[in-house]
């Protein structure tokens, strides 16, 4: 008899109809699943490298701009600096020059000792007014938070009154009604 063997296409596999496979179609099988394992690792490893490649481009231009932004502020306070202290200088000369020319005779340094004693009296009444200012506000806010406290505080007297009123109403009541109780048994 002849043998007749009908070949059923399967996943990946060749079979006959005695269930035994193939030895090349067992070869066949095995190539393709490792060529598509190596394709699938090699795309991976690409994706990795990619996304790796791109947090490092990310993190190299976060620490630039970092570093750039300390570079600028160092820059920003020396400058600051040197300016402040001309500035200073400046104002320093021109207070001495005008010094010099406010004291330079005996009418010129009356002249300014008066001005500077109405210039001092001004400033007094100024601070005078403002501290009068900040101590009659003070005073206001703490009169009201006074006021807030005492409400609350009769509220919580109130209402612990009204408790105790309620308990020596019902006791008294209870009292009176054993009191009555005990003269009918008398």
């Amino acid at each position: 008899m002849a043998d007749t063997t009908k070949k059923t296409t399967t996943r990946r596999s060749t079979t006959r109809t005695n269930g035994t496979s193939t030895t090349a179609a067992k070869s066949r099988t095995r190539a393709t699943a490792a060529s598509r394992s190596r394709t699938r690792a090699a795309n991976t490893t690409k994706s990795a490298t990619t996304q790796a490649t791109q947090a490092n481009k990310r993190a190299a231009k976060a620490t630039a701009a970092e570093t750039r932004s300390y570079a600028e502020r160092v820059l920003y306070a020396g400058t600051g600096a040197a300016l402040v202290a001309r500035d200073n200088v400046v104002e320093f000369t021109t207070d001495v020059v005008g010094t010099v020319k406010r004291y330079s005779t005996v009418d010129s340094a009356r002249k300014e000792l008066t001005r500077t004693r109405r210039e001092f009296s001004r400033d007094l009444t100024k601070f005078e007014r403002r501290g009068e200012r900040e101590v009659s506000k003070a005073r206001t806010r703490i009169e009201r938070e006074l006021r807030l406290r005492r409400r609350e505080l009769e509220d919580r007297a109130s209402t612990v009154t009204d408790v105790i009123g309620g308990t020596i109403k019902t006791t008294g009541t209870t009292i009176r009604s054993t009191g009555e109780q005990v003269k009918q048994l008398v």
